[in-house]
């Protein structure tokens, strides 16, 4: 069965001015899968999204913040300057569009997974949405393009339980927040590894933010020290995640994928190369077809070195592909003693700690 990859250029239209988030991401994801022929290869498929009913994107937002998006798109296209929803988050013409189009683009990737087209998918969409909440834009985000997906998954298409991986360089803070008393339609688990946030925006993310009522023991954070490599990942998956989903046996996976955190970064201090996503993603893989049926939907959220998240892009499209072996890889990079004694002596026991009262496996 063939990946999907979900693109249009309705997402190039969100356009923000000079500005990390920028148009010239997806152009050069697209431009690098066009060089190496990955849509005319015949184990994939282009799928074009669709637009989000504004019903659906309630699904975690608040009407009001819908309204003043859709409202801001408005004024900028009668004053023809780009507008502020905040110091980081800016909107054009066309941004309430495209951020239907981004949510739509999931969606439809979900449909095809559910009607056995495609057996999983990549989301390249923009604008990003993880920063989001319920009531507020935040961090270049606009709808929360993944936790609209999960709600879809749990609402319209009947599942139970739903594993949400955001390996973002920074904390998915609008994600957490809306799973964060649980969902009302089902089960939600949201791992999220991210750079301390003593060190970087959005400054949440801790160990002890473990979620409350319906949520709780089911919001897992891991804040990674700066300088942590690809290894650091495969720690946390190994002796939280794997275990988790034992239990918890999701039968699905949505990733919220950014690319930030690759050693040169202009944002971030991590030290991930470009084969360490993907590396990550196996794992992930083995797991979903445990538990989920191999269905994995990744979707786009940051990454601001232009070359090299094409790459990385390029790798995770390989490994949902079954081509592990075609990866492009760099030199690899490991994290020092002292990143791996924290993570393994201090992180990791904290966090089983902080877990063990809700999940049987610690």
């Amino acid at each position: 069965m063939t990946t999907g990859l979900i693109y249009d250029d309705i997402y190039l239209s969100h356009r923000i001015g000079t500005h990390v988030e920028s148009h010239e991401r997806l152009i050069g994801i697209m431009d690098f899968l066009n060089e190496k022929k990955v849509l005319e290869n015949p184990n994939f498929k282009l799928i074009r999204p669709r637009k989000a009913t504004k019903d659906q994107v309630k699904y975690v937002h608040q009407e009001t913040l819908i309204n003043q998006v859709k409202e801001v798109s408005e004024k900028s296209q009668i004053t023809g300057h780009i507008q502020q929803l905040d110091m980081d988050t800016a909107v054009s013409a066309k941004t309430y569009e495209a951020s239907l189009y981004s949510v739509g683009g999931n969606l439809n990737g979900i449909d095809e997974m559910i009607a056995g087209k495609v057996k999983n998918a990549f989301a390249s969409v923009r604008p990003p949405g993880h920063h989001s909440n319920s009531y507020k834009c935040a961090g270049f985000c606009i709808f929360n393009n993944v936790a609209i997906a999960a709600e879809y998954l749990l609402k319209e298409k009947g599942l139970k339980r739903v594993a949400i991986i955001d390996w973002d360089c920074h904390a998915g803070n609008g994600t957490s927040d809306i799973f964060y008393n649980g969902s009302k339609n089902g089960e939600v688990v949201f791992f999220d590894s991210h750079q301390d946030g003593r060190t970087l925006y959005p400054g949440t993310g801790f160990i002890n933010d473990i979620g409350n009522e319906g949520g709780q023991g089911k919001i897992i954070n891991f804040p990674m020290p700066p300088r942590a490599s690809d290894d650091v990942n495969i720690i946390f998956f190994n002796e939280i995640i794997a275990p988790i989903c034992q239990e918890f046996k999701p039968e699905f996976f949505l990733i919220s994928a950014g690319f930030d955190t690759h050693w040169t970064d202009r944002l971030t201090n991590m030290g991930w190369t470009y084969q360490g996503p993907a590396n990550y993603l196996k794992k992930i893989k083995e797991i979903a077809g445990e538990y989920a049926n191999n269905r994995i939907l990744i979707t786009l959220e940051g990454g601001y070195e232009i070359d090299k998240q094409a790459k990385a892009v390029y790798n995770c499209l390989q490994v949902l592909d079954d081509s592990e072996n075609e990866l492009i890889e760099e030199n690899a990079r490991k994290s020092d003693n002292d990143v791996l004694n924290y993570v393994s002596n201090k992180v990791i026991p904290k966090l089983k700690e902080c877990l063990t009262p809700h999940w049987n496996c610690f």
